[in-house]
């Protein structure tokens, strides 16, 4: 048969009597027609710049990418693929941290403890098929419409980490960083629910009369005393009027408490460290809400006080918080102190566990003492900084050197997080005048 192609009217080469162009035409054209390139992967460029992460020697890149990949789970909530299966990381995190608590022949710091419960966990719950399930998802959302540049490197990342499933023997659950991130969101999870149930135990301890319950209650609150802290939401839950009636206790208390706070003779709830970094840390909020006038659009009055919300919530850091609480416990315990005084420091110290934004920014706005110096030396310091048109970081070096030699280093600390604060964010408090 002759190899040169036949032209549109001659006869098929097939031996089908029909012509060329009506039988076998198109099919050869399509045949000699190059297949089309694979379209690429649209995160291809991503997963490129990913890889380059992971390879740079400078692993603050990699640092920043798992920050942001730890902010947009913290976004999301528990979604499947996410989070390790829930029911079993319940049934393992509880026991293991019951575990750490009672051996205290270990004498482990917190940072200590923190990393035997997560290679506990990750170990158990860090599986192969659990690792390709977090990849496929990262990627899933990666490729949604809308992503950022940031957002999508973040979950590449993510994803190529998780990539170490395929290699068991060369990366133990507890080396893949990826795991750390999922442990650390759904732990924080875990710990906000089980101090819900904290908080209404001690709503329920403190606020009400213990011999007023009913005997399940009483038991549960037993059993919750002795640890189990599911016994106490098993019962709430089994009764609502309970749980209406601890809410009703804690909006009464809320109340109790910012009255109090209004009271000329009221004692201040911070301390001065406290004070002025709350000043420094919620300054652009407040000054944006103030400059809206009384005929502001609805929506940017609502934009500027969740702005401030926000800002609020964020400042109220663990360790300020904590050492906030701490300090209104004791004082509650102040044997030295009245009973009525000593009640109404634990009303405070509760009001400010159960809604430590609202009761912060109530205790700012309407409180009608200012924190006290602890000695002259420090009174007069605090009238001189409020004294200045400005604040930046030199300015509080002086007192932060003061608190150092008053023995208060974490006092210290609070004000040293002040300064890191100003250097981003220069606060003046009122224009110069004109000499």
């Amino acid at each position: 048969m002759s190899q040169k192609k036949p032209g549109r009217n001659d006869p098929c080469p097939c031996g089908s009597g029909k012509k060329y162009k009506a039988c076998h035409a198109a099919e050869d054209r399509a045949r000699a027609t190059p297949p089309a390139a694979p379209a690429a992967h649209p995160l291809t460029q991503d997963l490129k710049r990913s890889m380059e992460v992971l390879g740079d020697p400078d692993v603050s890149r990699l640092s920043g990418a798992l920050e942001r990949l730890r902010a947009l789970l913290t976004e999301w909530g528990p979604a499947p693929g996410l989070r390790f299966e829930a029911k079993a990381f319940v049934e393992h995190v509880g026991p293991a941290l019951a575990k750490l608590s009672d051996d205290e022949a270990q004498a482990q710091d917190a940072a200590s403890a923190r990393r035997e419960l997560l290679v506990g966990t990750v170990r158990k719950l860090g599986t192969p098929e659990f690792l390709a399930k977090l990849g496929a998802t990262l990627l899933e959302r990666a490729g949604q419409p809308g992503r950022s540049a940031e957002d999508r490197q973040a979950l590449a990342v993510g994803a190529l980490l998780a990539s170490a499933a395929k290699k068991v023997g060369a990366a133990r659950p507890e080396d893949i960083p990826v795991l750390d991130v999922v442990f650390d969101v759904q732990f924080r999870e875990w710990s906000a629910k089980h101090k819900e149930l904290a908080k209404k135990y001690e709503a329920l301890e403190a606020g009400l009369a213990e011999e007023t319950l009913p005997p399940e209650a009483r038991d549960a609150l037993k059993a919750a005393r002795e640890g189990d802290v599911e016994a106490l939401l098993r019962y709430v839950q089994s009764d609502p009027g309970l749980a209406e009636r601890i809410a009703r206790e804690a909006r009464e208390r809320a109340a109790r408490v910012e009255a109090r706070m209004r009271e000329p003779g009221a004692p201040p709830v911070f301390a001065p460290e406290e004070e002025l970094w709350l000043t420094i840390a919620l300054w652009e909020p407040m000054q944006a809400l103030k400059s809206l006038g009384s005929d502001a659009d609805p929506a940017a009055r609502r934009e500027a006080v969740t702005g401030l919300m926000r800002a609020v919530k964020g400042s109220l850091e663990p360790e300020f918080l904590s050492g906030l609480l701490n300090r209104l416990r004791e004082k509650a315990k102040d044997a030295s102190a009245d009973e009525a005084t000593r009640a109404a420091f634990m009303d405070t110290a509760i009001a400010f566990e159960a809604e430590p934004a609202r009761m912060t920014l109530a205790a700012l706005l309407t409180a009608r003492q200012e924190a006290v110096g602890r000695s002259a030396e420090e009174m007069v310091m605090l009238a001189d900084l409020k004294a200045l048109t400005a604040w930046t970081p030199e300015a509080f070096e002086p007192y932060r050197a003061l608190l150092v030699s008053m023995g208060l280093p974490e006092s210290a600390k609070r004000i040293e997080r002040a300064q890191e604060w100003l250097r981003e964010h220069p606060v003046t408090l009122r224009p110069e005048t004109e000499p």
